[in-house]
């Protein structure tokens, strides 16, 4: 057990976050203490469908902390130092290095470096089975959009995904489309600037890695997609181009949009509404 002074928690009150995070101020200086506020995957639509799927649970720390250290040995981004765990207000908390900053948001990023950066971790990461980024759970890439309708299937019609039963036929015409993909590559299945810490106005330092996976990298791009702004997007395809070529998104976009929508990874649009947004990556005429 590790003693602290000072504990702060820095998220306290934020019910948008799956885990306490905590400031704790030791003998050796600051450090950040961490563990899931929650105890069964029901508890929301995107943990629910993080375990299914992926085989990733963030309330395993052993694993978060293998997590990290993945994320260090691809050498993209900075990754705090695991330091181990400790008993803190009745349960364990992972203990991870404090890297000091900023916040900032995804808009605000140089879009050709995020580019760059994605297609590196795509490059280093590639391989042939999906899952958990710790290889506890794994599955052939040529199974994902079988085992992803069936996620969609159990997850979809306990939460918000409205008038499933409607779209229940079109869905699964859509994942039964679906090229099988042929590597999976690393990603976070929930992408957000305040899993950065940011220097000089940019995303610096990769400081929360819980919902890690291994997933086509079809899947990864259609979350980009979405989250950056239609003008980034030229100079996010420019850098990734840089380090690998892009792939085609158009036989794995509807498919790989309504995963992330049962998910609720972007929150929870009419179906119409979220298959309808842009598609910025889309190959120009």
């Amino acid at each position: 057990m590790v003693a602290a002074g000072t504990v702060t928690e820095l998220n306290a009150g934020d019910s948008s976050r799956a885990s306490h995070v905590w400031l704790a101020e030791t003998a050796t200086g600051p450090e950040i203490w961490r563990r899931a506020w929650w105890t069964v995957p029901e508890v929301s639509a995107f943990m629910l469908g993080l375990g299914q799927l992926f085989g990733t649970d963030p309330r395993d720390l052993q694993a978060t902390a293998q997590a990290y250290r993945f994320w260090q040995s691809l050498n993209v981004w900075a990754v705090p130092e695991v330091y181990g765990l400790t008993e803190f207000r009745g349960g364990p908390a992972l203990r991870v290095e404090f890297l000091p900053g900023d916040t900032g948001d995804l808009a605000a990023a140089d879009a050709h470096t995020l580019g760059r950066q994605v297609a590196a971790v795509h490059e280093q990461g590639q391989a042939q089975r999906f899952g958990d980024v710790t290889g506890r759970v794994r599955w052939p890439v040529a199974e994902f959009y079988p085992r992803a309708l069936a996620t969609v299937r159990a997850v979809a019609p306990r939460f918000r995904f409205q008038a499933w039963a409607a779209h229940e036929a079109e869905v699964s015409r859509v994942f039964g489309a679906a090229p099988a993909p042929t590597q999976a590559v690393p990603m976070l299945l929930d992408w957000h600037g305040s899993q950065f810490v940011w220097r000089g106005g940019q995303p610096d330092s990769l400081v929360d890695v819980e919902a890690s996976v291994l997933a086509p990298p079809e899947l990864d791009l259609c979350l980009w997609e979405v989250l950056l702004f239609p003008p980034q997007a030229p100079a996010f395809l420019a850098g990734y181009r840089e380090v690998r070529p892009f792939p085609d998104l158009s036989a794995h976009r509807a498919a790989c949009r309504i995963l992330l929508l049962a998910l609720e990874v972007e929150g929870a649009p009419p179906l119409r509404e979220w298959l309808a947004r842009p598609a910025p990556f889309a190959p120009q005429p």
